[in-house]
């Protein structure tokens, strides 16, 4: 058998070359692709979930806020020598309605311990709204001075039967910036020192719009759904119910983009459907195109009105 020599190749010609590095620039673009893709899923997928928890964890303390709102001991410790009554609650200064809100404003004073009123020169961020609950607190049987822990404000501190009227519990939400970050805010009450003071709740949270069920008959059933700004200054004791929306964002490039019709890009705090035909600024929300997600949650909360 004659064996024949075995072909050598000696090089590449410059056509293989090119092929090949097509090729390889193919698989290397694909990959590329491929891992964007991957990765902005991912992002999205995380901003998605860590929206749902901010929003998850705000809706819970506001509620629990709404919730507290009314609540008072008919008759107070002994030891602490005041009886506080339902005439505590009502117009005054500062006003201590049980629930009260501000249209398309910010908590005006931190400090101030007869100021937790809003500035309403309509400089809400994205124009929101505020949302104030006052409330009695409870004390231990055993040291009426100190709290029993029952009566909680939304910084988490527990209030013990006050000593005035202006010792009152509260809960007061509004939407400010920290570091060119969103984030709602909480004011309350620190019965040691006699101040008040802001603390922050959540991050990323936008915008918040609260509407209000007004009862005019009495009778604990929404007649209708009004802006604090038609609520007249007596009409906060015809209040049963409210309803809380809010526009949360995801970090930078969570978003998958926007689409190419503009309105579709609108969010509706409360709800578009909710929102009907009423104009006022902030119930409607149009998100600049900065590669955020952003959602949109809301919420109703029933109002203890003891005015009523």
């Amino acid at each position: 058998m004659i064996h024949q020599p075995r072909a050598r190749q000696h090089g590449l010609t410059l056509v293989e070359l090119m092929v090949s590095m097509v090729l390889m620039l193919l698989v290397t673009l694909a990959t590329v692709a491929l891992y964007n893709v991957s990765n902005q899923s991912y992002k999205t997928v995380d901003a998605n979930q860590e929206i749902d928890d901010t929003a998850r964890y705000t809706l819970d303390i506001i509620g629990q806020a709404v919730r507290n709102a009314g609540y008072q001991e008919r008759i107070g410790p002994k030891s602490v020598g005041v009886d506080e009554a339902d005439a505590v609650f009502g117009l005054g200064t500062p006003i201590v309605w049980p629930i009260w809100g501000a249209n398309n404003s910010q908590i005006a004073s931190t400090t101030s311990a007869t100021d937790f009123g809003a500035d309403t020169n309509l400089n809400g961020l994205n124009a929101s709204d505020t949302l104030v609950s006052r409330f009695f607190g409870s004390s231990d049987v055993a040291n009426p001075t100190v709290a029993d822990g029952t009566m909680v404000d939304c910084s988490g501190r527990a209030h013990p039967y006050p000593v005035g009227s202006l010792a009152l519990g509260l809960s007061a939400f509004f939407v400010a910036t920290q570091d060119g970050e969103p984030e709602l805010r909480c004011k309350s009450f620190n019965p040691a020192t006699g101040l008040y003071s802001a603390s922050a709740v959540a991050r990323g949270v936008e915008s918040m719009q609260v509407m209000y069920g007004f009862d005019s008959n009495a009778d604990f059933i929404v007649d209708r759904w009004i802006s604090s700004q038609d609520v007249t200054a007596t009409g906060w004791t015809n209040v049963s119910a409210i309803r809380v929306g809010l526009v949360v964002r995801g970090s930078p490039g969570s978003s998958q983009g926007q689409s190419a019709t503009a309105s579709e890009n609108d969010l509706y705090p409360l709800g578009q459907s909710f929102t009907g035909a009423s104009t006022e600024v902030g119930l409607k929300f149009t998100p600049p195109a900065d590669g955020r997600l952003r959602k949109v949650y809301s919420s109703t909360f029933l109002v203890r009105n003891t005015l009523r």
